[in-house]
């Protein structure tokens, strides 16, 4: 008894110890990380604003987006991954442009909103690559039930936000002060989701595939009912200025891009920097998964996007035209009430790109150049833009000719970015990014979407 009052004291110092050192981490969070866009974002986590605590978590923040000021002419919103994000941290200037921004430019576009995000510069080498997933929910429900997936705790910290969260940010924006000629989206999602099932059980990476897609069209419906609702619908016709004719302009479309996803064993980082894998997994088991949950991605893709084109919404209810008086009784009025002309639903529309079939023709004329070779399609004729499509311009120090060259928290900055087909071990650089912008742009400026193609 007595030793237990005696240790009373004991125990509060050691409480209060307790409280003061994780009080100094979270101050020294907040002190070291350094300023940028998502630096910003984690300075708030570790002041505790975040809503679920993970260190990653992404908030849009009116005062890191821009203005959508909307009007005449066309806008471009982007939700996606490390892919279409425009983000620029210390040292990498020669990152360029996300191929989102150079189809902004393709298209003259005159607004843009970019919803994407990137894993943190400064996460690596602590935590593993990771990027945006299609939904945050399947990948903890998936990672929960497979034997070689890391703990639940240490993989909810890589949590960025998924497509609803992006979404969801874009619709509690304040609607443009002038609604915008057109609205196009980007939707750019998979590659991550495809490298993280491909190191789980087979069946539980094939399952995870799958559902993502159905989230991802689940989420397309609900921009689709925003789009409709808030931003072309009569109401907002009827608000419009009056110099805007609609019985004269052509009916808005929902169109969507959407690109073919890549594999993601063809990075550099997919050797480089991934994980080894825990036994009995292998590196080959892994490899062989995201090969085939790729492929198997994109023809569900093709064959939903398809489906979903041309499935037609529910046309909204007529509207009647109420008489303003209540001295009559409302049966009296029913002759004047007439219901007013019902609105054909927006038509949704696609444009899906190939991507692979850019970066592997890329590829493959390298391959082809070196060796002196070329193939019936014409590729090893002309001259590869790169001097490297294999390795990355940021890498590990290799060797002592590293005069020059800028220090990227521990990588390496090649001194010729523009020569390399990839920017850092999972993603392309400026010159490759560019030629996906124009290629993508060359389909919106001809108008090359499904129902095009289809002659609908």
């Amino acid at each position: 008894m007595y030793e237990a009052v005696g240790s009373m004291p004991v125990l509060r110092k050691r409480l209060g110890a307790s409280i003061v050192l994780t009080l100094l981490s979270i101050i020294s969070i907040f002190l070291l990380l350094p300023s940028s866009k998502v630096s910003t974002r984690l300075q708030k986590i570790a002041l505790g604003t975040a809503i679920d605590g993970s260190l990653w978590q992404w908030s849009a923040n009116l005062e890191e987006t821009e203005e959508d000021l909307g009007g005449e002419g066309t806008r471009l919103v982007i939700f996606g991954d490390s892919w279409v994000d425009d983000i620029h941290e210390g040292g990498q200037e020669g990152k360029g442009k996300s191929w989102a921004d150079y189809l902004c430019e393709e298209i003259n576009c005159t607004s843009r909103l970019n919803f994407a995000a990137s894993q943190p510069i400064e996460a690596l080498p602590q935590y593993p690559p990771t990027g945006v997933m299609t939904s945050n929910s399947i990948h903890e429900s998936l990672i929960s039930k497979s034997k070689y997936a890391i703990p639940l705790e240490i993989a909810e910290l890589s949590l960025l936000p998924d497509l609803a969260t992006q979404i969801q940010s874009y619709i509690a924006l304040k609607p443009p002060k002038e609604r915008p000629t057109e609205t196009i989206f980007v939707v750019s999602f998979g590659f991550w989701d495809i490298y993280d099932f491909s190191r789980m059980d087979y069946p539980i990476g094939q399952n995870g595939t799958d559902t993502s897609i159905q989230e991802l069209f689940r989420q397309l419906d609900i921009l689709y009912n925003h789009f409709v609702t808030n931003l072309y619908s009569p109401s907002s016709s009827e608000s419009a200025e009056a110099t805007d004719d609609s019985e004269n302009s052509e009916a808005p479309m929902f169109r969507v891009i959407i690109p073919r996803l890549f594999d993601p064993t063809l990075l550099p980082g997919w050797l480089t920097l991934r994980p080894h894998a825990p036994a009995p997994s292998s590196v080959a088991e892994q490899q062989k998964n995201a090969v085939y949950f790729t492929e198997r991605w994109n023809n569900i893709m093709e064959n939903q996007v398809a489906q979903w084109v041309v499935t037609t919404p529910e046309p909204p209810p007529p509207k009647f035209e109420q008489d303003e008086s209540h001295e009559e009784d409302i049966r009296n009025n029913y002759e004047r009430s007439q219901p007013t002309e019902p609105r054909l639903p927006i038509q949704k529309d696609v444009f899906y790109y190939d991507l692979p079939k850019l970066l592997l023709d890329v590829i493959v004329e390298h391959q082809l150049e070196d060796e002196g070779l070329s193939d019936a399609h014409g590729l090893g004729k002309g001259e590869s833009p790169f001097e490297s499509v294999y390795q990355p311009c940021v890498r590990a120090a290799d060797g002592d000719d590293t005069d020059g060259l800028i220090d990227l928290n521990g990588m390496l900055v090649c001194k010729e970015p523009e020569e390399y087909l990839f920017w850092d071990a999972f993603n392309l650089g400026a010159v490759a990014k560019g030629m996906i912008g124009k290629e993508v742009g060359e389909l919106v400026k001809a108008n090359k979407t499904l129902r095009a193609k289809w002659g609908h």
